[in-house]
């Protein structure tokens, strides 16, 4: 009798948790039809179901008809790399802020402390300032990736102390060499005035203008670190239990908490390249999907990746649509909605009320 309880509560436990799951991928697909819609150039309905329709294989080839070059060029090469960005970016970001939580077992942590913004935004201001082409018209996307990989070396080999790497200390070196980053950045623009205008887009983050070959490489990178996160769910949620706990149970405690951030940072760095600066994602979408899903990274990993990509989706439809004619910065979007919400969360925190 006992058993057979222990079976139909898991099965129900499984059965909710799938259904959850379908309709957050449910409500991504129709976010995804939404938002090709929206643009300053308006577009038929028939038309752009001509142009999906357009694109399948072989069954494409039948569709010659009901739209415009012009519509055609809008759609594929302007708002699918967009909005196929917005959902790649906000899945790295989230997911990347759930492995980061979990190694610092702190629920105020997001990638971009240890150093990925802060060396992502200097690689950019140096491409923008040195005007390199060294690595063609996307040198400010790779040399934004690269600093990213850099500082987080740097951030961890200066946090290691007898042999081990304390999150404490982890999490100070990266605040602190942040800073110092950010203190370098202000000089380079400080007295190079002309760079300020697209700085500023850079820091305050935007999707607009990426193009399918930026979005090749980021998507594999993003998928890649993506899956191996996926697979270390079990050590994760030992190291959210505390470090004592996972040496208990046989975790490699170092090897993991070097394998996760280094996996996050490659993940993370990729999509910060091509968005900017994007606050907020990675440190609210984590606590959203706990709420929702529970506390193991079992589930947690992969719904925090959905999300994230719904949630920076609509925020890039607002900032489409909230000025006539006029396209925001989406991190001033995920900004004004963020805050409230972490607001929100440490009050829950403050109560002990929070899915761990």
């Amino acid at each position: 009798m006992v058993d057979a309880e222990i079976t139909e509560k898991r099965h129900w436990r499984f059965s909710l948790f799938f259904t959850k799951a379908g309709f957050l991928l449910v409500f991504l697909i129709i976010s995804i039809i939404y938002s090709s819609f929206l643009g300053s150039v308006y577009i038929p309905v028939s038309s752009i179901s001509n142009i999906y329709l357009r694109q399948i294989p072989f069954f494409g080839s039948f569709i010659t008809a009901g739209y415009t070059a012009t519509q055609y060029e809008i759609i594929v090469l302007v708002r699918e790399p967009e909005i196929l960005a917005a959902v790649i970016v906000g899945a790295a970001l989230a997911i990347g802020g759930t492995s980061v939580q979990s190694v610092f077992r702190n629920p105020i942590t997001e990638p971009y402390i240890i150093g990925i913004s802060s060396g992502a935004t200097l690689g950019a201001v140096i491409a923008l300032a040195s005007n390199t082409q060294l690595f063609g018209v996307y040198s400010v996307q790779v040399l934004a990736f690269i600093f990213s990989i850099v500082v987080v070396t740097g951030v961890y080999f200066l946090s290691f102390r007898t042999g081990r790497v304390p999150p404490v200390y982890l999490l100070l070196t990266g605040i602190a060499i942040s800073l110092f980053i950010s203190a370098l950045v202000g000089l380079i623009l400080f007295s190079n005035l002309r760079l300020q205008n697209e700085a500023f887009a850079w820091l305050l983050g935007s999707l607009s203008g990426v193009t399918w070959q930026e979005l090749g490489l980021v998507s594999l990178l993003v998928a890649g670190s993506s899956i191996v996160l996926s697979t270390l769910w079990k050590e994760l949620d030992a190291l959210q239990m505390g470090e004592a706990h996972a040496r208990s149970i046989g975790v490699n405690v170092e090897r993991t908490k070097l394998l996760a951030l280094l996996v996050t940072t490659v993940g993370v760095a990729a999509a910060v390249s091509i968005s900017g600066l994007i606050g907020f994602v990675g440190l609210v979408i984590p606590h959203l999907a706990r709420m929702i899903f529970g506390g193991s990274n079992r589930k947690v990993l992969p719904m925090s990746a959905i999300l994230g990509g719904i949630f920076l989706l609509l925020s890039d439809d607002l900032a489409r649509s909230v000025v006539h004619n006029e396209v925001l910065p989406v991190g001033i979007i995920t900004g004004l909605i963020g805050v409230p919400f972490f607001m929100y969360m440490l009050s829950r925190i403050s109560r002990g009320n929070y899915a761990a």
